[in-house]
């Protein structure tokens, strides 16, 4: 029974952890990431389509993501999609190429950065520490039908809790090497 609780919170835990690698992964530091331009959608005949499906994406050098487009008909959508993006690129169109310049940060950017993923690491704290207050929930109730005894109730809540300090140290780490990312010039 414990074994089948520690496995749900692991699971759940590391779905909160992912969540926090997805969003550290949409926040760019220095240079270019494929990953940057996930969220974008194009307007494709109608239809909100990601650009990964309408284009070949690629780091061409330290600061230009070039998009191969297969649709000659898609380019002005995928640019103005860029451009409405509110990530403060300019795209550039080649014939079938766009090309996206990434500028360098300023300082005042990177503070906003890292407040930005100082925050999205809390979120992952707090999600982390909601699936803990649900564990042991679910322990507190197994103790009040009498299915486990009081002592093994207090074991299975600081297992949990091992289990819980394992990922908040994850998280931690996951931010911290993401700050030293975008702090270097």
């Amino acid at each position: 029974m414990i074994e089948e609780i520690k496995k749900e919170a692991e699971l759940n835990m590391s779905k909160a952890i992912e969540a926090l690698n997805n969003a550290c992964g949409k926040i760019r530091a220095g240079r270019p990431n494929p990953g940057m331009l996930d969220q974008i959608e194009a307007d494709y005949f109608d239809t909100r389509t990601p650009l990964k499906q309408l284009a070949n994406i690629t780091i061409t050098d330290a600061s230009t993501i070039s998009l191969n487009v297969w649709d000659k008909t898609a380019i002005q959508s995928i640019e103005k999609a860029i451009v409405n993006s509110n990530l403060g690129l300019s795209p550039v169109v080649n014939g079938m190429v766009i090309h996206i310049k990434i500028p360098p940060l300023t300082q005042e950017r990177r503070n906003e950065l890292i407040k930005i993923l100082k925050k999205e690491g809390e979120n992952a704290k707090v999600s982390l520490r909601n699936v803990r207050r649900n564990i042991n929930t679910t322990i507190n109730n197994f103790e009040k039908e009498k299915k486990i005894s009081k002592d093994f109730e207090r074991d299975y809540i600081i297992e949990i809790q091992v289990i819980t300090d394992k990922y908040i140290k994850m998280s931690e780490e996951i931010i911290n090497k993401k700050i030293a990312e975008i702090s270097e010039v």
